[in-house]
């Protein structure tokens, strides 16, 4: 099969991280710079698209339109790397150069094949990894950063053209402009390089590729007037509040954290900061009205979810709809994570009335506002999800997964008492409290049903007082840690087969890393060390990939020394590529969360299959856009808790919803 490796650069007023790969095509203004392309294990060739072929004619060669028409066609695979980029930039500018279309089903991405691999998504990071020949061209990327965007007018131009202020300036001189065209081709050689180091995706992967491209693509739409009227209510809200903090303080903003904490231990606030965590403290203990005014003021003024808007309003397509917020790949697990407006960390929120609430905003009825809801800023932070909205004469139809990692978990583990409580419909947070307080299930109190709860949420994955202690305060739960230890046990004898998984994991993993080239399994999770690489292949044949595998002798938090599995990856908080040590409540967590994951997958696939356009997935939770009158909860639903016929025995169950406004 015929490969080409092709990579734009452009240049837009449109800034890229703020809208979007398809937002940013779609701007009038995007131009293409240049396009490399190349054939494999042939020399690269480079296209200009006016006015730059005249700036860099003479001083680099070129190829004309058709030829790039030409390899286009005779392609079988054109990969770039985050060829969701190319797509926008081919579907949606080169016909104003005269292209046609470009085939999707021919697209391949080494960015998601890096990602596969446990490698940095970027392509400087990804191809430093894995060690090719061929690397990014940093010193270009410098100049490219330049040249991509709008610079300041200079003096002598506003002083020349009275209508500077509507025109856009530009860097780039022909010397410049070649610079980036041969960073541009030594972008296709490192792609090629990575991409032949790294195996392709599978193919249901790939499919799945093209399926992330299509929901991208649909987007969703925004409602746009609403959104305009609560940030307008929210801003008249903040200089309200801004104005009574400088005239309570004598400060002139609520941001000036240790002037702000001098004015309230004068008052005699004992704080130790001004931290979400120490106002939300301080508001339920302090008694002078001075303190507590100033303390919701800024605990009001700092919901910062509300940006989330202008996020929205920064990323939407002409059309209104917001394009591109899903990254394939995205966690170490196949995960999806959230880009642009980040609908994967939207805030719970505080009531469920949103569409009266909306309706006073739009009516710029802030007292009523105040009156049923509170806080305009929580207000505002709740109805933010009630912006995503249906096309007219279209409903959503959603549905989210019921427990989806404790099932997973008690079914990989094979620990059937668990899978009963699910199948039975008990609640598994009280079958949790009456096996950690010893007491019938019908008897468990609403504060061990809460005790409980955490327990199963914080102990599946080998967590102990720590992670009881993180997932406790989330839920406002504090207790001593001689209790904590004693719940961590009874949770642990509750789920004997959960206990054992962990070792036997840890086991298989750290045999595999030892005689690479040999499989090592545990009820039907396999591990074995490929070409430098550990595999951990799931139930469903998708693997999980970890780079340069190795046992290492590590000192434990317990003081003794232990041989450990270590591997290369991406932390999940700094981002940076470095050590990371596997275990096995880590190594179960990965399996549990990739399968339901898998599982997630195979209801995007039978819900398209009948219709239901996907248009939100978050978490695990699917959301389609369908027609007024057609489709039913009930049917979608069904779609996606119908078992694949590798996740025979899961008690798979879901709620579901219709309605004109995305809600949890």
């Amino acid at each position: 099969m015929k490969k080409l490796t092709i990579d734009f650069e452009t240049r837009s007023p449109a800034d890229l991280r703020r809208c979007g790969a398809v937002a940013y095509a779609m701007d009038p203004a995007t131009e293409v710079i240049c396009l490399a392309l190349k054939w494999a294990g042939e020399d690269p060739v480079i296209f200009y698209a006016p006015p730059f072929r005249q700036m860099v004619d003479g001083l680099i060669d070129v190829v004309a339109p058709g030829v790039v028409s030409q390899m286009v066609a005779q392609a079988d695979i054109i990969e770039a790397h985050n060829a969701a980029f190319e797509w926008a930039i081919w579907s949606h500018v080169m016909p104003r150069y005269g292209f046609g279309p470009l085939n999707p089903a021919k697209l391949r991405c080494s960015a998601a094949k890096a990602a596969a691999m446990g490698l940095p998504r970027d392509l400087a990071g990804a191809c430093a990894a894995a060690g090719v020949s061929q690397q990014k061209d940093s010193e270009g990327h410098r100049l490219m950063l330049k040249l991509c965007k709008p610079r300041r007018p200079r003096k002598e131009e506003m002083l020349a053209d009275p209508d500077w202020a509507t025109r856009v300036y530009w860097y780039g001189t022909p010397e410049e402009f070649v610079r980036e065209g041969e960073y541009c081709l030594q972008d296709v050689r490192a792609e090629e390089s990575l991409s032949e180091r790294l195996p392709d995706l599978q193919a249901s992967e790939q499919e799945l590729w093209l399926l992330d491209l299509e929901i991208n693509d649909r987007g969703f739409r925004i409602d746009v007037p609403a959104i305009e009227a609560i940030l307008g209510c929210v801003e008249r809200h903040a200089d309200t509040m801004t104005e009574e903090f400088r005239r309570t303080t004598g400060l002139s903003s609520p941001r000036q954290r240790d002037a702000t904490l001098g004015f309230l231990r004068a008052l005699g606030a004992e704080m130790e900061g001004l931290t979400a965590a120490d106002v939300e403290t301080a508001l339920e203990n302090e008694k002078d009205a001075t303190v507590q005014r100033v303390l919701e003021i800024r605990q009001s003024l700092s919901k910062s979810s509300t940006a989330k808007y202008k996020a929205m309003l920064g990323a939407r397509c002409p059309d209104d709809r917001v394009r591109g917020c899903f990254l394939f790949l995205g966690a170490g697990t196949g995960r999806w994570t959230g880009r642009l407006v980040q609908p994967h960390n939207f805030p719970r929120g505080q009531f469920t009335d949103v569409e009266s609430c909306i309706e006073y905003f739009q009516a710029d009825d802030l007292d009523r506002v105040n009156l049923l809801y509170g806080d305009p800023m929580v207000a505002a932070s709740t109805c933010l999800r009630g912006m995503i909205v249906p096309a007219p004469g279209h409903d959503f139809i959603g549905a989210d997964y019921s427990s989806i990692e404790g099932r997973v978990l008690a079914w990989l583990a094979g620990e059937e008492t668990a899978l009963d409580v699910y199948r039975s419909g008990k609640d598994p947070y009280k079958v949790a409290a009456s096996a950690i307080y010893k007491v019938p299930y019908s008897e468990v109190s609403k504060p061990q049903r809460q005790i409980g709860k955490v327990a199963e949420l914080a102990l599946g994955f080998q967590g102990a007082v720590g992670a009881f202690n993180a997932m406790a305060a989330a839920y406002g739960v504090s207790m001593e840690e001689s209790e904590i230890k004693n719940i961590v046990e009874a949770w642990r004898e509750s789920r004997p087969l959960t206990t054992r998984y962990w070792a036997e994991l840890e086991s298989a993993c750290a045999q595999a890393v030892r005689k690479p080239g040999e499989v090592f399994a545990y009820r039907g999770i396999r591990f074995t060390v490929r070409r430098g690489f550990l595999a951990m292949r799931l139930p469903s044949g998708r693997c999980l990939w970890y780079a340069r595998p190795r046992m290492e002798k590590k000192v434990m938090p317990w003081g003794k020394e232990k041989d450990v599995i270590a591997v290369e990856g991406v932390n999940s908080v700094t981002r940076k590529w470095g050590v990371q040590y596997l275990y096995g409540g880590l190594l179960a967590e990965n399996a549990t969360q990739a399968t339901a994951r898998d599982l997630l997958v195979s209801g995007m696939r039978a819900t398209k299959a009948a219709g239901y356009p996907t248009v939100l997935h978050v978490h695990d939770e699917l959301v389609a856009e369908v027609s007024e009158g057609s489709g039913s909860v009930e049917e979608f639903i069904k779609l996606i808790c119908t078992l694949p016929d590798w996740a025979a025995g899961i008690p798979l169950a879901a709620e579901g919803w219709r309605g004109k406004r995305y809600r949890k």
